[in-house]
């Protein structure tokens, strides 16, 4: 069966769903709202503002200090309008998709699952050398989201994109393991060479991105994908199986 919808009446349709989602407008009126208090406050860099990034933001030493809560606080902080605007449209553009299509409790969980991996892939891979380095964004949630996408639906269309779903998934997290791999921290040679060669290029600001927590966050959302997409347990399989026992004894 083949959709003669034309584009207007598919980004009608995209964007009916957009304002029919209400748990990602949730997410995004209470980071959007905590941003708004933090700039209001002065700014990230201001005072008591920034002990509460240390606070509740992601860093091995606050965590080794007992901020067990900061694997998914860190989540609910920004560094700018710009970086929460981002991950704003990521999530009601990609996570209204999966609202609509998998319900709320699905999205919820896979924000949840791709924050906690983006914090272990963070926690991982990004070394901290005795500095205050300190994560914070949703990215790693909304990296999950796109790749529960596009593991549910691995043959479908991705407009504008030439590429199947199945084919960008892999390729987000190939791609966020080699920048994370290319990062300087790391002084891995052979990578950390093909790093210089890229700040060499003018492309130095791509490091100061946490690919490891896209890396973690996509891994998370493409292993809930595929759990989602297990075979589940039916009354109709279970007497299947019973028949083939009683048969074969």
């Amino acid at each position: 069966m083949r959709s003669t919808d034309g584009p207007f009446a598919t980004l009608v349709r995209n964007l009916r769903q957009i304002f029919r989602s209400p748990a990602c407008w949730a997410v995004v009126a209470v980071t959007g709202g905590i941003h708004f208090a933090i700039e209001w406050l002065g700014g990230p860099g201001q005072g008591r503002v920034s002990e509460w990034y240390l606070e509740f933001g992601l860093s091995r030493n606050g965590l080794l200090g007992g901020a067990i809560w900061s694997l998914l606080t860190y989540g609910l902080l920004h560094g700018s309008w710009w970086h929460w605007l981002m991950n704003a449209v990521f999530l009601l553009v990609i996570g209204s998709r999966i609202e609509f299509v998998a319900g709320r409790a699905v999205f919820g969980r896979a924000v949840i699952f791709g924050v906690l991996g983006g914090a272990l892939a963070h926690l991982l891979f990004v070394p901290e050398n005795g500095r205050a380095l300190v994560l914070v964004g949703l990215s790693g949630g909304c990296m999950a989201l796109l790749l529960v996408m596009t593991t549910l639906s691995p043959e479908s269309r991705m407009m504008p994109l030439p590429v199947s779903p199945r084919s960008l998934g892999l390729g987000i997290i190939f791609a966020s393991l080699l920048l994370t791999l290319m990062n300087l921290v790391l002084s891995l040679k052979e990578f950390s060479d093909l790093g210089k060669s890229f700040a060499a290029h003018g492309l130095g600001d791509l490091f100061k991105m946490g690919h490891a927590c896209h890396l973690g966050g996509a891994l998370a959302g493409w292993l809930y994908g595929h759990w989602l997409l297990r075979p589940r347990i039916t009354l109709k399989r279970l007497h299947s199986a019973r028949s083939r026992r009683e048969a074969s004894e």
